[in-house]
């Protein structure tokens, strides 16, 4: 979560003190918004270079088959050496399958996260205020960030 959608949660985030102030001070939630569209976050402190590679990725799946794809220069730099130095695509079968064994690891840790951020109000009663807050800020902000999708990105 960067400032910026600490900032749209909070001017959201109806019958909230934050969103009272916000909204007396003639701040509007949609003028927030546009803002936050029109500025990019990649030239802020709220993106490490990981972040800002991690924006441009995507997770989808296309005919049963899940595809994680990267765009950011260094991976995409690194991924054609690899591809070079190797005569063709990496795949899981032959000697190399053992070393893909992480990569199946960590991506399948990474979507039970995702399923996981998706858990009831209930659930997070439990955990405290960070999730609990981090909860509120998904619910707000859940419909305008599925549709902050850049042209051309699959909603899969």
């Amino acid at each position: 979560m960067g400032t910026h959608h600490m900032l749209e949660a909070l001017v959201r985030a109806e019958g909230s003190m934050a969103a009272r102030v916000l909204e007396s001070l003639g701040v509007d939630a949609e003028a927030i918004a546009a803002k936050i569209d029109e500025l990019d976050p990649e030239e802020t402190t709220d993106a490490s270079p990981e972040e800002a590679a991690a924006r441009r990725m995507e997770l989808r799946v296309v005919d049963g088959e899940v595809q994680l794809v990267f765009r950011d220069e260094a991976t995409v730099s690194l991924a054609n050496k690899v591809t070079e130095l190797s005569g063709g695509p990496i795949v899981g079968g032959g000697p190399i399958s053992g070393a893909l064994v992480p990569l199946w690891r960590s991506t399948n840790e990474l979507l039970q996260k995702f399923a996981d951020s998706f858990e009831t109000e209930s659930d997070v009663e439990a955990e405290g205020a960070f999730a609990k807050a981090s909860l509120m800020m998904r619910r707000v902000l859940r419909g305008r960030l599925q549709s902050r999708r850049r042209p051309g990105e699959s909603a899969s």
